[in-house]
């Protein structure tokens, strides 16, 4: 069953929620021409995991949230006894603390003894999703949510562990063909798109399986991987550092932001800036690196990526703006500013968009449902696929490749994905409705093992006007997608 169905325990600091998220037959399968073949042989390329393992442990990067997840994952040896001091140390006053003595004591360390990390879904700066693994034998397999401060004591806000079986494929999906499963997919909502193919040795996106790859499709939070093209650009032309200071500024914070309730002032680096867009999809961090890149140069990288339509991303808005057309404005308004040509909208961003500000603290006058599929960023599922190829081709010795390297691969958004690619690069998004559920839920992987040189590429976007898309099909599906096509390359 999929990993979201059962919560068994969940403990939420009083930190203020925000309703609206962005989000953030194998036998058909191409062999590598000749060309590709000689490619691979010279050109292949051995991949060091972003996160190694020595002696059975992961190595994780040094970051707020990952200190505190060591330190529970510490409390579970046989030989510890966790106390009200310890949790007072780590977690936040908004949480049951004597709850989480006794739950640590009684509950998590007798059904996960001797825990250990043994997958990592996710990590950033402040929030950190891994599988863990006791010495219990009537428990399987733990999953493990945890988000920390960046500032101050650095303490626990969320923390969450569910079982988890070892899959999240539906039964019935786990022995669908390729074709079985695209066709599966396209059924799951009203408007989809599936790209299943590889980047070849010229840098093009070679289709093996796909469906209505070519039709624009609302992206939510996809759109963050151009933010992103550009930051690498700006890295390597020498105008930015990866450890340049970013400060944490009103001007900027975006609805959605994770890190909204750190200090304004505070200084994040360039790099965990980037990470933190990409991969928990953190809002304020992206319209700060948007503020820092400029509008134009996100613009251009669509043009260099090689984009179909890309006048459909432009003017290029923030999260802000972007949440304004939809918030701000009577809908005959906002409407003509989705279906207005290029200079209209140009010309309405500046009159009307920019001078409503950040988009936080939340006061909407307004929300469109009917504009989260059709009046935001939209691209195929093949433009998504040239993006990956246009990020994959930095040069590796570069700081833009070592950043975008990164803030793609430190989410994964699935169990079991890294066991089996060493380079796994993600980015999804959602628009939702707290009416009626999500009517965008994007996904798209490019996945690599060690000593190939042609990356696979999957790319599944869901749109429904209507909303109620079911994200956990669309979980099952791409699971079992990523699984033939992790068989095909083997």
């Amino acid at each position: 069953m999929p990993v979201q169905v059962a919560h068994r325990f969940t403990l939420r600091s009083a930190i203020p929620v925000v309703l609206t998220a962005w989000l953030c037959a194998t036998s058909t399968l191409l062999a590598g021409d000749p060309v590709d073949e000689i490619f691979q042989s010279r050109f292949s390329e051995v991949i060091e995991p972003l996160f190694p393992q020595i002696a059975g442990e992961f190595v994780l990067p040094a970051y707020p949230v990952t200190d505190q997840l060591e330190w529970i994952i510490s409390e579970l040896d046989g030989s510890e006894t966790t106390t009200l001091a310890e949790i007072q140390a780590h977690f936040s006053t908004g949480f049951d603390q004597p709850g989480l003595v006794n739950f640590f004591n009684n509950v998590l360390r007798s059904e996960f003894p001797n825990a250990r990390i043994v997958d990592v879904i996710g990590i950033s700066p402040t929030r950190a999703t891994v599988v863990i693994e006791g010495d219990n034998p009537d428990f399987d397999f733990g999953f493990v949510s945890i988000w920390a401060r960046y500032t101050g004591a650095e303490l626990v806000t969320f923390f969450q562990v569910s079982p988890f079986s070892g899959s999240v494929q539906y039964p019935g999906d786990q022995n669908l063909t390729l074709t079985e499963a695209a066709d599966e997919f396209i059924e799951v909502s009203a408007s989809n798109s599936l790209f299943v193919g590889r980047i070849d040795s010229l840098g093009q996106c070679q289709p093996v399986i796909e469906r209505s790859a070519q039709t624009p499709r609302a992206l939510g939070s996809i759109f963050k991987m151009w933010v992103l093209a550009a930051l690498a650009e700006r890295l390597n032309d020498g105008m930015s550092s990866p450890e340049d200071d970013i400060a944490l500024v009103a001007s900027e914070l975006a609805a959605g932001g994770i890190i909204n309730n750190e200090p304004l002032g505070t200084q994040f680096s360039v790099r965990d800036m980037a990470i933190l867009m990409l991969s928990f999809s953190d809002n304020t961090s992206t319209d700060h690196l948007h503020e820092l890149v400029g509008r134009n140069a996100i613009a251009d990288q669509l043009t260099d990526f090689g984009l179909s339509q890309p006048d459909l991303l432009l003017p290029f808005l923030n999260i802000s703006e972007q949440f304004h057309v939809f918030s701000r404005f009577n809908l005959p308004t906002a409407q003509s500013y989705v279906n207005g040509t290029l200079a209209f909208r140009e010309q309405f961003l500046v009159d009307e968009i920019i001078p409503e500000g950040p988009s936080h603290p939340i006061n909407f006058p307004f929300f469109h449902e009917s504009l989260l599929s059709t009046g935001t960023w939209r691209a195929s599922a093949t433009d998504i696929c040239r993006t990956f190829a246009g990020l994959n081709a930095l040069p590796r010795n570069s700081s833009g490749f070592e950043v975008v390297n990164q803030a793609m691969g430190y989410q994964s958004a699935q169990p079991g994905i890294r066991n089996e690619w060493q380079r796994v690069w993600y980015k999804g998004g959602s628009l939702t409705s707290g009416a009626t559920g999500d009517h965008v839920l994007t996904h798209a992987w490019l996945l690599q093992k060690s000593g190939e040189a042609r990356p696979w590429v999957v790319v599944a976007l869901a749109n429904d006007s209507a909303g109620g898309i079911d994200g956990f099909a669309v979980q099952s599906l791409t699971s079992r997608i990523i699984e033939l096509v992790g068989q095909a390359a083997q």
